[in-house]
């Protein structure tokens, strides 16, 4: 059985100022589960010197931002150079690990000019992408195991909107094929007391800050590289990895991503058999 832990990155609606917002998913064998887990929980005690640890909530913003950690007063504690350790740990479990990421880049200004007054929720979007792109990789890479979808809580009636979008999708299967290996409606879970969603949001908003800057160099984004799936036929990100929509505006609105989504290749997502993973 495989886990998909699925958080957001920026603000999702049309009328907020960001341009862009990500959804980006994690994915382990859940037979890692205990150990990566318990990865995160000893970061957590070695730098807040607590037993509540476990359920010490980190967030990306929340450490980027004072005025975000001044209103928690473990984070607020910390000295720069033990929030240093905090992030950079932080990354290494997800870089040291065996696990995946797959991620959706919505263009909410795109979105807009393809569709007008007709536009989906973004949420519809976001979801659909994504799923997509994890069926896609269940089918290649683990094609006799299934995978269960785990996102962060929020509210009831988007709750609604992507079961419901997501119960239909397992039932009839994508315009563009049939859904493979996913399997139960997606579980919501408050992001305090679960470990991997807190490690999807720090991802997420690396993709985000890459694509809003429209830098591929930025540090964050390039340290978590090696973890995305890759394009079977060419070995590229796009269309893979990271997913943008509208992809009929991705080379005019980000030139640096577009080449470099394009372009990069990671030797690391090379299978036995020569092929990348998808």
């Amino acid at each position: 059985m495989f886990l998909f832990y699925i958080d957001e990155s920026g603000e999702i609606a049309y009328n907020s100022g960001s341009k862009y917002f990500v959804f980006n998913a994690l994915g382990i064998d859940s037979n890692n589960w205990k150990n990566i887990n318990q990865q995160v929980n000893n970061l957590k005690t070695a730098i807040f010197q607590s037993e509540n640890a476990p359920i010490l909530e980190v967030k990306s913003n929340w450490i980027r931002f004072p005025q975000e950690r001044n209103k928690r007063k473990y984070l607020a504690s910390l000295s720069p150079e033990e929030l240093k350790q905090l992030s950079n740990g932080l990354f290494d479990i997800i870089v040291n690990n065996d696990c995946v990421l797959i991620s959706t880049v919505i263009n909410k200004d795109s979105l807009l000019r393809q569709y007008g007054i007709n536009k989906q929720d973004p949420n519809i979007f976001a979801i659909q992408y994504l799923m997509e792109r994890i069926s896609l990789y269940m089918d290649i890479n683990h094609k006799r195991d299934n995978a269960i979808i785990v996102m962060d809580k929020c509210s009831d009636s988007i709750k609604k909107m992507l079961n419901k979008t997501h119960t239909l999708q397992l039932e009839d299967g994508y315009s563009w094929k049939g859904i493979k290996n996913i399997i139960e409606n997606i579980m919501f879970v408050d992001s305090q007391y679960n470990n991997f969603i807190q490690l999807t949001d720090l991802c997420a908003y690396n993709i985000n800050r890459a694509f809003k800057d429209d830098n591929p160099n930025y540090e964050f984004f390039q340290r978590i590289l090696p973890k995305f799936s890759y394009n079977i036929k060419n070995g590229s990100l796009n269309g893979a990895g990271i997913t943008y929509k509208m992809k009929e505006y991705f080379k005019s609105d980000n030139p640096n991503m577009y080449k470099f989504l394009n372009t990069y290749k990671n030797e690391n997502s090379v299978l036995p058999n020569g092929k990348y993973t998808a």
